[in-house]
């Protein structure tokens, strides 16, 4: 009951101080609910854009004039003992500050790997919303912080999070899980070969980034997030890249079972994702589709539960029903997993199954040899996801450390990109800390049939 815990400390007047790296959109609406909460203080916040780092303390009733900038640890604790508000533009002072819990929401993967590193050692509690960097280094991440003796975790809130608490629930009441997975509206428009370019007007109208939209597009944010749920979960992608048929709550339970029963699975036990309903008019229909929420399908053989489970108008075909959560609350629910590591002592998400699925990146176009691929949300590559042991077999390059990498010989259009056409950037962080997993963390064996 984090309440109670939070109505305490605000009673001893020992809130949780927290650091944020980042004030995009997504961990500013994090900052206004964390300043609505007792217990909690929103002490540090960590961008480069220190206007946008202002405006995250002001819309939530601090004045400017209030606030301290500087990037100097020293003058920097003195206001977070004061309990004054500060903004700082160098995420390298953060492992010195008075903090007991930091969290990473840029979505950049070397910088989610400096940041996280860092904090561990630094002996900080570490909240990742930066789901891009776990799934390149996450195990080797966990591994460091349970022996640094804090907690590192991917955030409550977003899918990730969502789909894990599910999982964990359902799972835990003895139901077995058949599918997981999200259905995004952005998939209503599914194009793998997405790029800046032919989604600018939908940007424009949605008024968000192009490059950010293209990994929504292209299903890259969907490999990455399912990847990490099943390193949490232990379930796994059926096939590469995973099924993503059009489907609604109706047709879950229905889809997601084997195929011997009239279904699409190989085997029980995966990640997947789905693609929304449409309306006559083109748009999502979202009453019939769980969009913009997750899924669970769960197989129930007990006489006396399954007619527990009609008696409650659960969604059914044979043994299968369907759970669903219509939403996902990101920014608001990310509080939950700061409280749960510092109250706790207990990740939200963690690679628990280690390095079980691996996200790849495959082609967009025929690229020359010379091109220098620009990662996630560009021209060059969208992510898929398979089995870690499949990934290192077949010498697949993890999907996060294809930015900036240069191509050695000629790849065509869907083409997986493996070691030998690339040559990696080597002098980066997420680079290193993947090397060194590599070498004490091997892929987690799984049935690949």
């Amino acid at each position: 009951m984090i309440h109670q815990k939070l109505l305490k400390r605000h009673a001893a007047g020992n809130p949780i101080r927290v650091g944020w790296v980042g004030a995009g959109r997504m961990i500013t609406g994090a900052i206004c609910q964390t300043a609505l909460m007792k217990g909690m203080a929103n002490s540090v916040i960590c961008d480069i854009r220190v206007d946008a780092a202002i405006r995250a303390y002001e819309i939530n009733g601090v004045k400017r004039e209030d606030i301290v900038h500087s990037d100097n640890a020293g003058i920097i604790n003195d206001g977070i003992r004061a309990g004054k508000p500060v903004v700082t533009q160098d995420s390298h002072v953060l492992p010195e500050l008075e903090l007991d819990c930091v969290v990473e929401g840029t979505g950049v993967p070397e910088v989610g790997a400096e940041v996280a590193f860092r904090c561990i050692q630094g002996g900080k509690n570490v909240i990742m919303l930066n789901v891009e960097a776990d799934v390149v280094i996450g195990p080797i991440l966990h591994q460091m912080a349970e022996r640094a003796g804090v907690v590192y975790s991917v955030s409550s809130g977003d899918e990730p999070g969502l789909i894990t608490e599910l999982v964990d629930r359902w799972g835990g009441l003895g139901f077995e899980i058949v599918a997981v997975g999200k259905t995004p509206a952005s998939l209503a428009k599914l194009d793998f070969y997405a790029t800046p370019d032919t989604v600018a007007d939908d940007a424009k109208a949605l008024n968000v980034n192009p490059h950010f939209l293209v990994t929504f597009r292209d299903t890259t944010k969907t490999a990455i997030e399912m990847s990490c749920i099943a390193n949490a979960t232990g379930l796994t992608p059926d096939v590469r890249g995973m099924h993503g048929p059009v489907a609604g709550i109706k047709d879950m339970a229905r889809l997601f079972r084997l195929k011997a029963e009239g279904g699409i699975l190989k085997r029980r036990g995966v990640v997947d994702y789905a693609r929304p309903l449409l309306l006559p008019d083109g748009a999502v229909d979202f009453v019939r589709s769980v969009t913009p929420g997750v899924f669970v399908v769960i197989r129930a053989t007990h006489p006396q539960i399954q007619q527990d489970l009609d008696y409650w108008n659960v969604e059914r075909t044979g043994d299968y029903f369907t759970f669903y959560t219509p939403y996902h609350l990101v920014t608001n629910e990310i509080p939950l997993s700061i409280v749960w590591a510092v109250e706790d002592h207990e990740p939200t998400v963690v690679p628990r199954h280690g390095l079980l699925a691996e996200c790849l990146g495959a082609a967009k176009a025929d690229l020359p040899a010379g091109t220098v691929l620009d990662g996630g949300g560009g021209y060059a590559v969208y992510a898929v996801n398979d089995l870690a042991c499949v990934a290192k077999r077949e010498h697949c390059i993890p999907f996060g450390l294809l930015d900036g990498a240069k191509l050695l010989k000629d790849v065509k259009r869907d083409q997986v990109i493996t070691h030998d056409m690339v040559e990696l950037k080597t002098d980066t962080m997420l680079y290193h800390l993947r090397k060194i997993q590599d070498e004490v963390i091997p892929p987690t064996e799984a049935p690949c049939d």
